[in-house]
């Protein structure tokens, strides 16, 4: 039994994941997890699919166990995201899961390896410290020094976002499960954040902007796995801007990577009452300040996820399994978190359970006003995990 563990969204599921999925049992798989994000993804957003939904189609598509990476996890920084992630696959248990396949366009794993080294002595590093205060970006200032001290391949295996997330799983990895092996798998056709198609591929970006369309994505997506409710943010954005400009400097600064710079821009853009969600982005954007970090602290802010919040993990909740994932879960007798289907029984093992059980809630509701609503309301205490043959 080799089980091999896959980090992702499946924001939503589409082919790309599915060779992912593929690639991974033709490597020698016999059983796969994979932990997914729920209700609000990293990019600062809600999933534009129901996480049930998605569970259900992953195993459907191959996956045999799906584990949820709950809020505020799942729509953190890329460190913070693969380390919660990881720390999921490693607490089922020593022995348990024995590989992690990833996508990346770089398939030296030295090379990520050495990038891995590279991002970790740079993080707190002066040369880096430096290029942030004149006003670079931290990726661009880590990209910066690297490629001097490192040279240009290890640089731009650090600046390319096809494989930064790889360089954080193999760091996570080294600090949480080095018995567990990182294994790279090439992307196909598109990138994770490319907007365009190739064949009958295409970026989880693409997709949801064809969902947003109401265009046709059966060519992209498996059989049957087209979502047929999708949830946008833009269908919130009034409510968040209202909650932006209510924001004072101190309750921006108990945020998530909102530091006082940021705080007085966010007010100050705030002043002049953005239109849009877009306008507020764009106005607060600079060049060390990107576009998904103001996504992410203006979900923080409407979710009510603070610096406290981010923690350790607090326990493994299964959504989705197979007859497969039913084995993993058998030889999951050493698990170092609780492991349950249940989130009410999760949620009573500690304060700080509840605690992100609760911030998980607030995400589910921020996605159903992100839809159409005609249908009502169900939250995860009353929604049942899938279970397959």
């Amino acid at each position: 039994m080799l089980t091999a563990g896959i980090i992702a969204e499946f924001n939503p599921f589409h082919n790309g994941h599915k060779y992912l999925v593929d690639r991974t049992r033709k490597n020698g798989a016999t059983h796969i997890a994979a932990v997914m994000s729920g209700a609000a993804v990293q990019r600062g957003e809600c999933a534009v699919a129901d996480k049930y939904f998605r569970a259900q189609t992953a195993v459907k598509n191959g996956v045999d166990l799906v584990i949820e990476l709950p809020c505020p996890f799942s729509c953190s920084s890329g460190e913070i995201f693969a380390l919660s992630a990881v720390r999921l696959l490693a607490s089922l248990g020593r022995g348990v899961v024995n590989r992690l396949s990833f996508g990346s366009e770089i398939q030296d794993i030295e090379l990520l390896k050495r990038a891995a080294d590279a991002s970790a002595e740079l993080k707190d590093s002066e040369e880096v410290r430096k290029n942030l205060s004149i006003g670079k970006s931290y990726p661009l200032a880590v990209y910066e020094v690297a490629c001097i001290k490192y040279g240009a391949e290890t640089g731009e295996a650090l600046a390319n976002p096809n494989s930064i997330l790889a360089v954080e799983y193999i760091k996570a990895l080294r600090k949480l499960a080095p018995d567990i092996q990182p294994s790279p798998v090439p992307r196909k056709a598109v990138g994770h954040h490319d907007g365009g198609t190739v064949g009958n591929f295409a970026s989880a970006s693409a997709v949801r902007d064809m969902l947003r369309k109401g265009e046709n994505t059966c060519s992209f997506i498996p059989g049957g796995c087209v979502p047929e409710k999708t949830f946008f943010m833009e269908n919130m954005q009034k409510e968040m801007l209202f909650r932006l400009s209510c924001a004072d400097k101190r309750s921006l600064l108990e945020l998530p990577d909102v530091s006082g710079e940021i705080a007085d821009r966010i007010i100050s853009v705030m002043k002049k009452m953005p239109l849009s969600a877009g306008e507020f982005f764009s106005a607060c954007k600079s060049r060390n300040i990107t576009m998904a970090r103001l996504r992410r602290i203006a979900l923080y802010l409407v979710l009510g996820v603070k610096k406290s919040d981010l923690l350790q993990v607090p326990y493994i909740r299964i959504l989705a399994f197979n007859s497969r994932g039913k084995e993993i879960l058998v030889g999951c007798k050493s698990a170092l978190l609780p492991v349950d289907t249940s989130l009410k029984r999760l949620e009573q093992t500690s304060d700080y359970a509840a605690r992100v059980s609760q911030l998980e809630q607030n995400a589910v509701r921020l996605q159903y006003f992100c839809g159409d609503r005609t249908d009502a309301y169900v939250s995860d205490y009353q929604r049942k995990i899938s279970v397959s043959e």
